[in-house]
């Protein structure tokens, strides 16, 4: 499987060798826009503008107040996806397979593996749907609705008695919002945020640096379960965090229909 996984990276160096740079980048790295959001986001030029030499650009996303303030509401949310998916996706196997178990199923784990697949085709379908729902409610109403739907998933999925069919059903809602629109509006809100010339570090940043919190929770996994007393509670209470996606988006712009920062 790794070896599989590591394929990909020689596909880089055929993009480094054949396919050039997008000429927007080049255009605002010729004219020396380094600040990371235009004036019109409500901030001046930032601090090396029009400087000769290229800022680091990590640096230049958290110079100025304004893309500081983006960078970091949208980190915010990132943070929220992130431990709230590796959380709760963690753990869904083992809740179904302890309600076929409990119904008395033949092969109870099987259920747990079907649960899984049930649980990523909602996410396939939202990853088709997401960019289509995001430009016809908006970016910060599609965010509000995602963070909505993956609060209220939570308890439906690990706190509602159903019996094992229409769990199957919740599950597949469940992988739709919590790993399908909740993955999916990093690759389209963050790019709207900032300007060519910090735009890939930046929505590298909200994307990544979410990991560095999240990959511990698998890890204690075990641990929050008897902590907390059961999956059922401890996957309530970290999906909790899935509150932030309730207040944050409208505290940050609304992009729908607007061209992309130069």
């Amino acid at each position: 499987m790794f070896v599989v996984g590591a394929l990909p990276a020689f596909f880089c160096l055929y993009i480094r060798r054949a396919i050039d740079e997008s000429e927007r980048w080049i255009q605002a790295v010729r004219a020396r826009r380094w600040a990371a959001v235009t004036p019109a986001g409500g901030e001046g030029p930032g601090a090396a503008a029009g400087s000769a030499r290229r800022p680091f650009s990590l640096a230049e996303v958290f110079r100025a107040p304004e893309s500081r303030r983006r960078a970091l509401l949208a980190f915010a949310l990132s943070v929220a996806t992130t431990v709230g998916w590796w959380a709760i996706s963690s753990w869904l196997p083992a809740h179904v397979t302890g309600v076929a178990r409990a119904e008395g199923r033949p092969d109870p784990a099987d259920w747990g593996t079907r649960a899984a697949l049930v649980y990523t085709a909602g996410a396939i379908l939202a990853y088709l749907a997401s960019g289509f729902l995001a430009d016809a409610l908006g970016r910060r109403r599609y965010l509000f609705l995602t963070f909505l739907g993956c609060f209220v998933l939570t308890p439906a999925t690990y706190l509602w008695r159903l019996p094992l069919p229409a769990l199957m059903g919740v599950v597949f809602v469940n992988g739709f919002f919590t790993l399908g629109c909740a993955c999916s509006w990093m690759a389209i809100y963050p790019v709207e945020l900032f300007t060519s010339t910090v735009r890939a570090t930046a929505a590298s940043f909200i994307f990544n640096a979410a990991r560095l919190i999240a990959w511990v929770f698998p890890l204690v996994a075990g641990v929050l379960i008897t902590s907390f007393g059961g999956i059922p509670r401890a996957a309530m209470t970290l999906g909790c965090i899935y509150l932030l996606g309730l207040v944050v988006p409208w505290l940050m712009p609304e992009t729908r229909g607007q061209p992309l920062p130069e």
